[in-house]
């Protein structure tokens, strides 16, 4: 009978969904863009690329040229990184080099502004990066080599720390040996039984559970950061923002929405504030989960559907919360983390 399969590392699934998603939102916003350049001044969202393309001696029609074949090219290479990331997931090797290869080219390309970015834009394209060094590390190295060799995955173990090693090599202190005297009866101890002595902080954490905790934690800090700098920009700002409005490349689509810029700078402070109020609630249910606060679990979960639908809302710039607040669903609906959570 053949071994069953090692199971998908939680890390590795995440990594996948979220750089898959990113390659789906690149390769579209590059064909949009190439598809909508004359139609709406493509070119003044990457206007700083073709200027860095014309110092170099090529004119603006050359230049505008060169960038949608660039543009094109990009949106093949994503769209292939969101096939090489659902390959990637089911344990396909060479699916792997591939997404790693690709995704680290958009992560860059994200991160530049290939499409037209902002920081935004820069935040994503840096964790585009830190997931593709994740598909080689840790848990993610075990279970490709597990599939390989078809043998039991091994964790790698953590070298213990120098202090640990001293305190291990330290000699063991004097035993004091106990009187002799009657024997005690010995109990039989129930399987399920644990010491109550043990202090129920100190257990350690399912997997899924830290797992739902930690991708709570980091996005809930990087939109807080993002959200609350967007806050004080906007406060900075204040009086001057409709100049500015009116001499950025989205003044006309403005006008063409009906939308003015009164009503513009007060839907900025709302969504800003909304975020940041949604970030302290994660970062709330994710630090009091990681605590090993039991009670924390039906906290967490409705911060992770709040989320979903608040991303989904503000689609495409939301896709990589969306697939973040699903991997934490799918996390706390597994049998050991439902099992933690009610434990008492």
């Amino acid at each position: 009978m053949n071994a069953p399969a090692p199971k998908r590392p939680p890390m590795l699934a995440a990594a996948c969904a979220y750089l898959g998603g990113l390659a789906a939102i690149q390769s579209i916003r590059a064909m949009v863009l190439v598809s909508t350049w004359n139609a709406e001044n493509g070119a003044d969202k990457v206007a700083p690329l073709l200027r860095a393309l014309r110092d170099g001696g090529m004119s603006q029609a050359s230049a505008e040229s060169a960038y949608k074949v660039f543009l094109t090219v990009l949106a093949v290479l994503a769209a292939a990184g969101v096939v090489f990331a659902v390959y990637t997931a089911r344990g396909d090797r060479a699916s792997r080099v591939g997404l790693t290869v690709v995704m680290t080219l958009v992560g860059i390309f994200f991160f530049l502004g290939a499409t037209g970015g902002s920081f935004f834009d820069a935040v994503i394209g840096a964790l585009a990066i830190a997931f593709t060094v994740r598909l080689w590390t840790g848990e993610s190295k075990a279970w490709f080599r597990a599939l390989r060799t078809g043998e039991p995955m091994v964790l790698p173990v953590k070298k213990p720390s120098k202090r640990a090693a001293e305190k291990a090599a330290a000699p063991a202190a004097a035993v004091v040996e106990p009187v002799a005297g009657p024997a005690q009866p010995v109990h039989p101890v129930h399987p399920g039984w644990t010491d109550p002595q043990v202090h129920a902080g100190s257990e350690r954490l399912p997997k899924s559970v830290s797992v739902a905790g930690w991708v709570t934690l980091v996005g809930s800090i990087v939109v807080g950061g993002m959200s609350a700098l967007a806050l004080l920009t906007l406060g900075l700002i204040g009086n001057d923002y409709e100049s500015l409005m009116r001499d950025s490349p989205f003044s006309d689509r403005l006008v063409d929405s009906g939308m003015d810029y009164d009503q513009l700078y007060r839907a900025s402070l709302l969504v800003s504030g909304l975020c940041v109020a949604l970030s302290i609630g994660g970062i709330a249910a994710s630090s009091l989960t990681l605590a090993r606060k039991r009670s924390a679990g039906v906290f967490l979960f409705v911060m992770a559907v709040v989320t979903t639908i608040t991303s989904i809302v503000f689609f495409p710039v939301g896709l990589p919360w969306t697939a973040a607040s699903i991997v934490v669903i799918v996390q706390l609906r597994k049998p050991e983390s439902k099992r933690w959570f009610v434990k008492t």
